[in-house]
C-alpha cells in the first residue's frame, strides 16, 4: 500500500515518507497508515491524479471538457445541461463556474472547454498540496517559511513561462506601434518597485490629509484563534489544529472586518487607512491595519475591534495579548509611513530589509510571501476609505484639461501628490458615490487585423456579454477618455522577427507573425498598416 501510494504521488514522497515514519514513532503504525491513506484520498479523485505531471493534467482536463460536451448533447434543455455538468465538476471537487441571471450558455460553454478545466485542476492542486504540506509540518519556520518548497518551485516556473509569454507577445496600435508586453508590465504596478512606490505614496497622502485635519493614527494587529493554526511557534504541530485552511482562515478575518466596520458604521465612525495581509510562519494569515481617524473616535474604535477579535474563544491562553494589539502612532518615535512601510516591502520584494522576522533573508521570504498569497487568491493590500485609486491612475493618463478645476486634481495626480488629490475629491471619510470624479466605462475596443478597422466585440470567449473596461473618468456629468490608442495582441517568434523597441516605437519590420484575436489565430504580414478606423461591430470578420 505505501510503496504504491508513493509512487502515486511522486512530487511529495519524500515528505510524505518522513511524515510517515514520524507519525508511527509518535503513534502507531495503524494512525501513520490512515493519515497516508487519507492523504492519498484527498490527491487521487478517481482518474485525477493531483500529483500527475503537465501533460497528464491537461489530457484529464481534455477527458472531462469531453465529458461535459456529451453530457450537454444528450440532455434535453440546457438546464438539464447545466445539471448534468455541474456534477461532474463537483465530482472532481474544482470551482463551479458563476452564472448571471438565468444565462446558462456561458457556464456550459467553460464547463466544455478544457483550457478552463486545466486552470481549475491547476488551482485545486497547488491548494491541495499547500494543505496538506501544512497539515505534516512542511510550512513551519523550521522547513519552509510561509508556503511549502513545492510552491515556491511550482510559483517559480509559472513565472518563467510567464515572463516568456510576455517576452513573445506584442501589441500593435492604429499607429504602427509595436511594443513587448513585457515592456508594458515593467511600466506598471506589476513592477514590484512601482507597485511599492505608489503604495507608500498613498500611505503617505494619508498621513498628510490625516494631520492637516487633526486626525490621529492607529496601528492595529489581528489574527486568528489557536484552533487556525497548524503549527506552534517553534514549529511542531499545533494540539489545539482543527484543520481550518489558510482560506477559510482568511474568509474568518474578512468577516470578523466586515463585522467591525458595520457596528462602527453604525456609530457614525469612518476610519481611513490600508490594510496589509501577511502569513505567520506556518501561512496562517494576520491582518495589519493602519488607520486614521478624530482623536474622539480612538477609543471607540479600539473596543469595537477587541470585541469582534475577540468573540471567538476569547478566553484562551494567551488571546487577551495576541489576538488583538492595538499602538497608537506617535510622531515622536515615527511616521506613520515609517510603523507600515516595512510590513509593505516585506510583502513585496525586500527592498530595504535585511532579514524577515524569523532570521530569513528579505528578498527569499518575499518571495515565498507572494507565493502564499497568489497561491491562496489573497488580496495582499487594500486601501480602506479615501478616494478611488482608479481615478486617480485615469488621470495620470489623461491630457491637459481646459476646466481649471479638473486640471487642478489632474496635476495633484501627475505630480503624485495624493494628499491633494484625496482633498480634492472630497472628505477622506465620505463613500465614492458622493466623490466629484468617478471612473468611466466603455465597451472594450479591438483593432481588426485584416483591415486595421476599429471594433466592439459584443461577447467574450465563452459567449458572456463582452465587460466594460475603464477608459476615463465622469466629471460633472460629461466623459473623459483616456483611450489614445487601440490595440492588437499578436504572437512573434524570435527566430522569425527582429524588434527594435525604443521609447517611440517606429513601424517594425518583420517577416510574419501569428496574430490571435479571440478564439481565432490567424498569419497576417507584418509591418501592420491599419488605415480605416470606424465604429462597428463586425461579426462577419
Amino acid at each position: 500500500m505505501r510503496r504504491h501510494i508513493f509512487s502515486e504521488l511522486p512530487p511529495i514522497a519524500g515528505d510524505l515518507a518522513a511524515h510517515y515514519i514520524k507519525t508511527a514513532e509518535r503513534s502507531t503504525f495503524e494512525q501513520a497508515n490512515h493519515e497516508l491513506q487519507d492523504i492519498y484520498n484527498q490527491l487521487r479523485i478517481e482518474d485525477l491524479n493531483l500529483c500527475a505531471d503537465h501533460e497528464e493534467l491537461l489530457n484529464a482536463a481534455k477527458r472531462y471538457a469531453e465529458k461535459c460536451y456529451l453530457a450537454r448533447n444528450r440532455a434535453k434543455s440546457p438546464s438539464d445541461a447545466y445539471q448534468s455538468c455541474l456534477r461532474i465538476v463537483d465530482h472532481y471537487q474544482v470551482k463551479r463556474p458563476s452564472i448571471k441571471g438565468d444565462n446558462l450558455e456561458p457556464a456550459l460553454n467553460r464547463m466544455c472547454c478544457h483550457h478552463w478545466w486545466f486552470r481549475r485542476i491547476k488551482i485545486l492542486r497547488l491548494r491541495k498540496i499547500e494543505t496538506i504540506a501544512r497539515n505534516i509540518e512542511l510550512v513551519s519556520r523550521l522547513r519552509g517559511t510561509y508556503a511549502s518548497d513545492f510552491t515556491i518551485h511550482a510559483k517559480r516556473k509559472q513565472k518563467e513561462r510567464n515572463r516568456l509569454y510576455l517576452a513573445t507577445n506584442f501589441v500593435s496600435n492604429q499607429n504602427g506601434d509595436i511594443f513587448s508586453l513585457q515592456n508594458l508590465a515593467d511600466r506598471s504596478v506589476s513592477n514590484p518597485a512601482i507597485r511599492r512606490a505608489e503604495l507608500m505614496t498613498r500611505i503617505r497622502g494619508f498621513e498628510m490629509v490625516a494631520d492637516h485635519l487633526g486626525h490621529v493614527g492607529e496601528f492595529y494587529t489581528v489574527t486568528t484563534p489557536s484552533r487556525m493554526h497548524a503549527c506552534l511557534h517553534h514549529g511542531v504541530t499545533n494540539p489545539r489544529y482543527d484543520g481550518t485552511s489558510v482560506l477559510q482562515a482568511h474568509e474568518y478575518l474578512t468577516h470578523i472586518w466586515s463585522l467591525i466596520r458595520a457596528e462602527l458604521h453604525r456609530q457614525g465612525i469612518q476610519p481611513y487607512g490600508f490594510r496589509v495581509v501577511e502569513p505567520h510562519h506556518d501561512g496562517t494569515p494576520h491582518w495589519h491595519l493602519l488607520l486614521f481617524m478624530p482623536e474622539k473616535h480612538r477609543e471607540a474604535v479600539r473596543k469595537v475591534m477587541r470585541h469582534y477579535a475577540l468573540l471567538d474563544n476569547g478566553n484562551e491562553p494567551g488571546a487577551q495579548d495576541r489576538r488583538f494589539k492595538a499602538e497608537a502612532i506617535d510622531p515622536a518615535k515615527g511616521t506613520a509611513v515609517g510603523y507600515i512601510a516595512k510590513y509593505i516591502s516585506k510583502n513585496i520584494d525586500g527592498f530595504a530589509l535585511d532579514q524577515d522576522l524569523y532570521g530569513n533573508d528579505a528578498a527569499k521570504a518575499a518571495e515565498r510571501i507572494t507565493a502564499w498569497a497568489n497561491t491562496w487568491g489573497i488580496r495582499q493590500f487594500q486601501q480602506i476609505g479615501g478616494p478611488s485609486v482608479t481615478v486617480w491612475r485615469q488621470l495620470r493618463k489623461l491630457d491637459k484639461s481646459d476646466d481649471p478645476e479638473l486640471e487642478s486634481i489632474r496635476q495633484s495626480a501627475t505630480a503624485s501628490d495624493w494628499a491633494a488629490f484625496m482633498l480634492a475629491m472630497g472628505n477622506p471619510e465620505a463613500a465614492h458615490r458622493s466623490h466629484a470624479i468617478k471612473p468611466f466605462y466603455d465597451e472594450s475596443k479591438r483593432l481588426n487585423p485584416f483591415n486595421g478597422e476599429v471594433f466592439s466585440p459584443a461577447t467574450g470567449r465563452y459567449g458572456d456579454s463582452a465587460p466594460l473596461r475603464v477608459s476615463g473618468i465622469l466629471w460633472k456629468g460629461s466623459s473623459y477618455s483616456t483611450r489614445k490608442h487601440v490595440w492588437m495582441l499578436f504572437k512573434v517568434d524570435s527566430e522569425d522577427v527582429t524588434l527594435r523597441s525604443e521609447a517611440q516605437a517606429e513601424r517594425t519590420q518583420c517577416h510574419a507573425g501569428a496574430v490571435s484575436l479571440g478564439l481565432v489565430s490567424i498569419t497576417v504580414p507584418i509591418p501592420f498598416h491599419p488605415q480605416k478606423v470606424k465604429h462597428e461591430n463586425p461579426t462577419q470578420h
